[in-house]
């Protein structure tokens, strides 16, 4: 009697999973494999009887009010992805970095850019996660990585030969060049973890990375600092003695401070949009996706940035000041106002390009402007060619350079237009 009565429960309970399971509707998709297939680093493999028993092929779908309700997959249609499951990453729920939202009518909304995707960009299927269990969960194809990888290779590849040639050359070891040899090495560290980032090589060491990273950059921008403050203490006459290293404190001190506290804000801050959320989820960089990125990366390099701003301007009126006193002649300004054109050259490119980087921050989600601000990205990532171009490739340092390998002695100081270079 005892085991009667458990077969009628038992067999009741199966007509109450299946009634409830045919009351739900249905969502048309697209699988990336055939349906009873799951996809394992990157490949599509046969799931076994257990897997595929376990398996519920429904899903979460936002409804026009926002509401949730559970539909089941239908595939009535199959969609040719513009890439191989190997190049897929899925997006989870049950992770801050990659969620998603699945509408009634199969448009996919990206939550951590706020892309919305049409039926056709995306595919959907049993994916192994990396807790060990199988969920069903939307595949997009990665971003491509080749064309970044090369342009910040070679920008690399010029910030290790301008170094060199700024090393090599003595008359080029001044004051300035000192201060900008050492804003190129930060440039260059910048980028080697951020190449570490992209291809996955720190995912070890994710938030070490990712901290080291974001110093580097806030470091660069503070060497920048030192220029103008060096341009604009020579114009006033103050002594040069031991200004190397106090620009060392400065520089290395302000970017360790901010770091400091992004490192304190990351542990302790639980408002997730105030959180950097370095080393979470995969990312080894701040989160850039709310306000935390302007609050931690943007809105500091803005602050630096109007501060060279002002000073460069201050310079610039110190010059005029200085051009209207009749006992300074324009060969003793010469000088100086080269310095100026040489910083200004620096500035034009950080600045403009992290403008540009702003400005991608501030338009993501809409896909037109991030498209239109993806050749600023470029122009990011070029930096060190571009230095190399403007600083090395011209015929004052070319000289310099020649004279260096040949041993020619140097041309007079008072014949040298100094101001040509950094």
């Amino acid at each position: 009697m005892r085991i009667l009565l458990e077969s009628f429960v038992a067999a009741l309970l199966l007509i109450i999973q299946t009634t409830n399971a045919h009351s739900f509707d249905d969502i048309a998709v697209s699988f990336c494999c055939p349906r009873e297939q799951v996809i394992k680093n990157g490949e599509c493999t046969d799931m076994t009887t257990a897997e595929l028993n376990e398996l519920h092929y429904s899903v979460n779908v936002t409804r026009h009010n926002g509401s949730l309700v559970k539909k089941f997959l239908v595939q009535q249609w199959a969609t040719s992805m513009s890439c191989e499951t190997a190049k897929m990453m899925y997006m989870d729920n049950q992770t801050k970095l990659y969620g998603y939202k699945l509408f009634e009518d199969g448009t996919l909304l990206r939550l951590w850019d706020n892309v919305e995707m049409s039926q056709w960009e995306y595919c959907i299927q049993p994916q192994l996660v990396k807790d060990g269990s199988i969920r069903i969960v939307p595949h997009i194809c990665k971003p491509s990585k080749t064309g970044q990888t090369a342009v910040m290779i070679v920008s690399m590849t010029c910030l290790v030969l301008t170094i060199s040639v700024y090393l090599l050359v003595r008359k080029l070891r001044t004051l300035v060049g000192k201060c900008f040899i050492c804003y190129m090495a930060c440039l260059f560290l910048a980028y080697l973890f951020l190449l570490f980032d992209l291809w996955g090589i720190s995912k070890d060491f994710c938030k070490t990375a990712g901290f080291l990273g974001y110093f580097f950059v806030l470091a660069a921008f503070c060497w920048l600092n030192a220029l103008s403050l060096n341009l604009y203490n020579k114009l006033r006459g103050t002594p040069s003695k031991h200004r190397f290293s106090v620009y060392n404190i400065f520089a290395w001190g302000c970017a360790a401070l901010l770091t400091g506290a992004t490192f304190l804000a990351n542990r302790f801050v639980k408002i997730n949009d105030l959180n950097p959320r370095v080393g979470e989820d995969g990312n080894c960089w701040i989160n850039c996706q709310d306000w935390s990125g302007m609050l931690y990366l943007y809105g500091p390099i803005l602050l630096i940035v109007e501060l060279n701003v002002f000073l460069f301007i201050m310079t610039v009126i110190h010059i005029r000041m200085k051009r209207n006193v009749e006992n300074n002649r324009k060969e003793d300004l010469e000088p100086i106002m080269g310095g100026s054109v040489s910083i200004l050259r620096i500035f034009t490119i950080m600045g403009i390009s992290w403008i540009f980087e702003v400005g991608s921050y501030l338009v993501q989600g809409n896909k037109y402007w991030e498209d239109v601000f993806l050749a600023a990205d470029y122009f990011n990532w070029s930096q060190g060619t571009i230095i190399f171009v403007l600083f090395v490739l011209n015929g004052s340092t070319l000289r310099l350079l020649k004279k260096s390998f040949t041993g020619e002695s140097e041309i007079p100081e008072k014949k040298t237009k100094n101001y040509q270079r950094i």
